[in-house]
């Protein structure tokens, strides 16, 4: 059994940069009250999120970090399953996600997605819809059970009979099947090509009186078209080769344009740092009387005569400026070319390299054709070799066979445990023996509310539902009240047969504004006492806006907002009418 302990959060939706934190097993019932919008429901984000990495309600992930903060968003959630100790903390803005065993880290090499499902499969034993269908109902996000569709709803009963083994053991058995399936299919293939190769040696040594001047000349043939093609790939190389030589001499001439063109470059920095120091000198001279360093006036004679140098300069850099930037001009042209032609022998090499793989191909084939000539003119002929290796291959086919059919035979076994792994199958079986004891505890729960009708669940999970026992009915006949007891009915059952059969046992049960919805007063009464009398073990958590009802409780934790933030306040009561209304 799960026994949730405690669970804190901070910086996370309207919560503040100061843990708020709840004791999950302090009181037997208790309420969360608070206005609309103050954060009554934070504490199912928290959970979910602390367990499963995503909010229970529709919001995205980013949207949980508290929006005037903005970072360093922490939620822990600590609880134990026998005697081991588990705590889990996830955070947002740094991101974070560690889990405590017995005060021990876990490995942190694995990748988040693995550590979370070892995290749902090997500790939890359910996933995220399991939780929000056996700990969690609420009215907002919550999806019943009655409006999954059928394939979600196995998923969910397969986690509380503790049955998706079977479903693990399908998969492998599938993986098992597609290699049993290989095999089979390369022992086919390689007695297929054994059998090819019996008949080719038999055709040989029928073959080997039989040798003719025409085979050795097809053969011969062969190697001439082969010569001819690599006499005309050498000839295709050569080409390719002076080519390459040309295009190096015509690339000399271009070498030293990337040396050539940062010197030019660095001339064109010095010559226009000179342009400009020539420019502050001209127009110096050009406004100023005064020495701006002695303060003496300058004459207009030394004056005009500095004016008429400076210009005279100014004419003589402007020219060289302009001749420099025409010359880089051209070296940069240049270099381009360089580069272009610097890229044809580039390509021109890769081709040369296929030629040349393509020849020493060319001669690996000539070679092999030439040792089948060599053979095919031999004087004498070793048949006794041959008929030896004939009964090897007759040999090897018999153990292939012999294979063959033991693979076929685990292939038989595989197919029948797949037609047991199936949803029909086990599963299957087992899921019949316990529709009865489901199906008995919906009615009792039902009746309980004081909602009487015969509600039945197949094989399939499909609802057959007769009011009076005998008008059929289907979920979305009945009102908004009638269906919220349908749902609590399921989830009560849920939890009834988990903890029978110890597979999704928990201690906590949260009602989000159940109490606020569909249900009468009536409703509310027979649901209250339900959960009163449930078991001893269950920490119900309801989740409410009504006022007054803190003496139904144990304990109120009261859920206010000072200041854009959303503070805890928590009162232990003195219990006098219990969950009756």
């Amino acid at each position: 059994m799960i026994i949730f302990e405690k669970v804190r959060w901070k910086n996370f939706l309207s919560t503040g940069n100061v843990f708020s934190e709840i004791d999950l097993i302090k009181g037997r019932t208790n309420l969360i009250v608070g206005t609309n919008g103050a954060g009554k429901s934070t504490i199912l984000d928290a959970l979910t999120f602390s367990l499963f990495g995503k909010p229970f309600r529709k919001v995205n992930k980013g949207m949980l970090v508290n929006s005037i903060n903005g970072k360093d968003t922490i939620v822990e959630i600590e609880f134990t399953i026998g005697k081991i100790e588990y705590k889990i903390i996830r955070g947002i803005k740094p991101a974070k996600f560690e889990i405590y065993c017995n005060g021990q880290l876990w490995n942190q090499e694995s990748t988040v997605v693995d550590q979370q499902k070892n995290l749902e499969q090997n500790v939890l034993k359910m996933n995220y819809k399991s939780f929000t269908q056996i700990v969690v109902l609420g009215s907002s996000t919550f999806v019943p059970f009655m409006r999954l569709p059928t394939s979600q709803r196995r998923d969910i009963i397969e986690d509380i009979l503790d049955i998706q083994v079977f479903s693990t053991m399908n998969v492998l058995l599938r993986d098992k099947s597609r290699g049993n399936n290989e095999e089979i299919r390369e022992v086919d293939y390689q007695i297929d090509l054994l059998r090819d190769k019996i008949e080719l040696q038999k055709q040989h040594m029928l073959t080997l009186e039989k040798r003719t001047q025409e085979e050795i000349g097809r053969k011969k043939d062969k190697i001439k078209e082969y010569k001819e093609t690599e006499t005309q790939t050498n000839e295709d190389v050569t080409v390719l080769t002076n080519e390459i030589c040309n295009l190096n001499k015509e690339m000399q001439t271009y070498q030293k344009s990337d040396e050539k063109l940062k010197k030019l470059n660095t001339f064109l920095i010095k010559l226009q740092g000179r342009l400009k120091t020539c420019e502050k000198e001209h127009e110096f001279f050009a406004t100023n009387q005064v020495c701006p360093t002695c303060t003496q006036g300058l004459s207009d004679e030394f004056r005009n005569s500095m004016v008429e140098f400076n210009e005279k300069n100014l004419d003589e850099l402007t020219v060289g400026h302009l001749d420099l930037k025409k010359a880089i001009v051209d070296e940069e042209d240049r270099f381009g070319k360089f580069n272009e032609l610097s890229k044809k022998v580039n390509d021109i090499n890769t081709t040369i390299s296929q030629k040349n793989y393509q020849i020493t191909t060319i001669r690996n084939h000539v070679d092999n054709v030439q040792l089948e000539i060599d053979e095919l003119e031999g004087d004498s002929v070793d048949k006794k070799s041959e008929f030896v290796k004939l009964e090897g291959m007759i040999g090897e086919k018999k153990n292939l066979s012999s294979q063959h059919a033991s693979l076929k035979k685990d292939r038989d076994i595989i197919t029948t445990a797949g037609q047991l792994l199936k949803d029909n199958g086990i599963k299957s079986r087992i899921i019949k023996t316990y529709l009865p004891t489901m199906n008995k505890l919906i009615n009792d729960f039902l009746q309980r509310m004081e909602f009487y009708v015969n509600f039945t669940l197949n094989e399939n999970f499909e609802e057959i539902i007769k009011s009076r026992y005998r008008d059929v009915f289907t979920y979305d006949s009945f009102s908004e009240g009638e269906k919220a007891r349908i749902d609590i009915a399921l989830l009560l059952t849920w939890r009834s047969i988990a903890k029978l059969k110890n597979s999704v046992d928990t201690n906590l049960l949260i009602l989000d504004e159940i109490f606020d919805g569909s249900l009468d007063q009536s409703g509310t009464s027979d649901l209250g006492w339900i959960l009163r009398n449930f078991d001893d073990t269950t920490k119900v958590f309801v989740i409410s806006h009504k006022q007054g009802m803190d003496d139904k409780f144990d304990r109120t934790i009261t859920v206010d907002k000072v200041k854009n933030y959303s503070i805890l306040e928590e009162t232990v009561n003195e219990v006098t009418h219990g969950l009756v209304g």
